[in-house]
């Protein structure tokens, strides 16, 4: 099996190598906003868990073990952001409304049990 370059690679125009170099360019783009798209929505999942366990008495879920996937998420989404150049991360607070002992243990192993 041959693999062959999109024909707007094949191209012998130097306009031609551009229109490729920047959809290639759009597409690592476009692939990145999904990424950190999956990233938020899951530390969003983990946080509202946080949220529907306060709000159940005798919820089934180990409060701890909720506090830690939220940092953990948290710390993915952190981490992602650090990777890609975006190095202020005070306004995710604020938009993710991320309580503090979810922070507090971001980067934090657990502890053994």
């Amino acid at each position: 099996m041959s693999l062959r370059p999109p024909r707007s690679f094949s191209r012998a125009s130097a306009s031609g190598a551009n229109a490729g170099l920047d959809a290639l360019a759009y597409e690592a783009m476009a692939e990145t906003a999904e990424a950190l798209g999956r990233i938020g929505r899951k530390l969003e999942e983990a946080l509202e868990a946080i949220r529907r366990h306060d709000a159940t008495p005798g919820s089934n879920r180990d409060r701890e073990e909720l506090l830690q996937e939220a940092a953990d998420r948290a710390w993915v989404m952190f981490i992602q952001r650090d990777y890609l150049g975006l190095k202020s991360d005070h306004h995710l607070f604020a938009a993710y409304d991320i309580p503090k002992e979810v922070l507090n243990r971001v980067g934090a192993r657990p502890p053994e049990r």
